[in-house]
């Protein structure tokens, strides 16, 4: 299909007045992410059923009209996937998406097919076998070539048709409104910052350090943060997580101890070596009693297989008698939450309501899954 290029000002205006006029729309935008810590918009198609319209950010300044379309719950935006374009467009137009139909999100509650891949999906309701060649192009350079082009057009032609079909399954067994419910809370985690000092906590292996390591790694990740949104870097491309949680473990008080250390990279040294020593020197000063305590796991509690089994087996049937698939009900990380914030596993595990006893999932579980780990609390 022919598609139309918006790249200034007064066709996107022209753009936005018809979009206004509308019920629904499909959109997707591309991005280059590679070395950033934000996302570079590159690209944003839109399908509003008859005409395809690509949208070059480059060449645009004035975005108010497209961002009240994007931030109305009135009118629906269907997407593929859209935690990664919700969070470009966050950036780019300072956009908070509303009235976001996810069709993967939707698939999921539909078939019990979790994460399906656009191409799967637009060949499994249309026949349509997508073209996936320009994947990696870089969005940023111009001109686009007319295959890139249409390789961007295509992830927005069958939305649409893919919508309508879905749309038949959620509203005969009312779960239309779960699809927005989901999206809604990926914006409310995208818009939510971490704080620095507290970036430490997601380190996956940091269980492992004692106190003193912790406090170490707590002023390397907050400095490794600042910095890399500061000089829009991704975080690894400043200094690695592996680096860091060596750094941590073996607390150089040099730049040669630091080069002695295996699997630091040079090159981390030479550019960062000084302001990692005063991270170090900054951790080592720390009192005992102020260094974070050691990180408990939600797996190390007592009887936490039979917990967890007796909460994954009464969750599989509430999704059974819902038609579930039990995986778009409760994972193993929000099990694992849900535990953790009754047994207060760290410090910061009460700092949010469990997943599973908000929202949908809270009027479907809640109940039962306080009533089932009260028993384990008391015991």
């Amino acid at each position: 299909m022919p598609f139309t290029i918006i790249d200034n000002n007064e066709s996107l205006a022209s753009l936005v007045t018809s979009l206004q006029k509308l019920e629904y729309f499909a959109i997707d935008t591309e991005f280059v992410r590679e070395r950033n810590f934000f996302p570079d918009l590159g690209l944003i198609q839109i399908y509003d059923g008859q005409n395809i319209y690509l949208i070059d950010p480059l060449k645009i300044d004035h975005w108010a009209g497209f961002k009240s379309i994007i931030e109305s719950p009135d009118i629906v935006k269907i997407i593929h996937s859209c935690s990664e374009d919700i969070e470009v467009l966050k950036v780019a137009i300072d956009a908070k998406a509303k009235g976001f139909y996810d069709t993967q999100i939707a698939e999921a509650l539909i078939s019990g097919k979790t994460a399906m891949g656009l191409g799967v999906l637009v060949e499994s309701y249309t026949g349509v076998q997508l073209d996936k060649g320009h994947a990696r192009t870089n969005w940023l350079k111009r001109p686009l070539s007319d295959e890139q082009l249409k390789y961007a057009a295509d992830d927005v032609l069958y939305l649409i048709d893919v919508y309508e079909q879905q749309l038949q399954r959620l509203t005969g067994n009312k779960l239309l409104p779960i699809v927005f419910a989901d999206v809604t809370d990926i914006v409310e985690k995208k818009f939510k910052t971490t704080d620095p000092k507290n970036a430490w906590r997601d380190v996956k292996s940091a269980w492992q350090l004692a106190p003193r390591e912790l406090a170490v790694l707590a002023e390397l990740m907050a400095w490794r943060l600042e910095y890399a949104m500061q000089k829009n870097l991704a975080v690894n491309f400043v200094v690695h997580e592996r680096s860091l949680l060596l750094l941590a473990q073996r607390r150089p008080s040099n730049i040669k101890s630091m080069s002695n250390i295996p699997g630091i990279h040079p090159q981390e040294i030479k550019r960062h070596g000084h302001r990692l020593l005063k991270c170090i020197e900054k951790g080592k000063q720390l009192q005992p009693q102020d260094c974070p305590a050691k990180i408990k796991r939600v797996a190390e509690l007592p009887q936490y297989k039979k917990l967890y089994t007796s909460l994954k087996s009464q969750i599989q049937s509430i999704a059974d008698a819902q038609s579930l698939n039990v995986e778009v009900l409760a994972s193993k990380r929000t099990i694992n939450q849900f535990i953790g914030y009754h047994f207060k596993v760290t410090s910061w595990s009460q700092d949010e309501e469990p997943e599973l006893t908000k929202g949908w999932r809270g009027e479907l579980l809640k109940d039962k899954l306080n009533a089932t780990i009260s028993e384990y609390l008391d015991s």
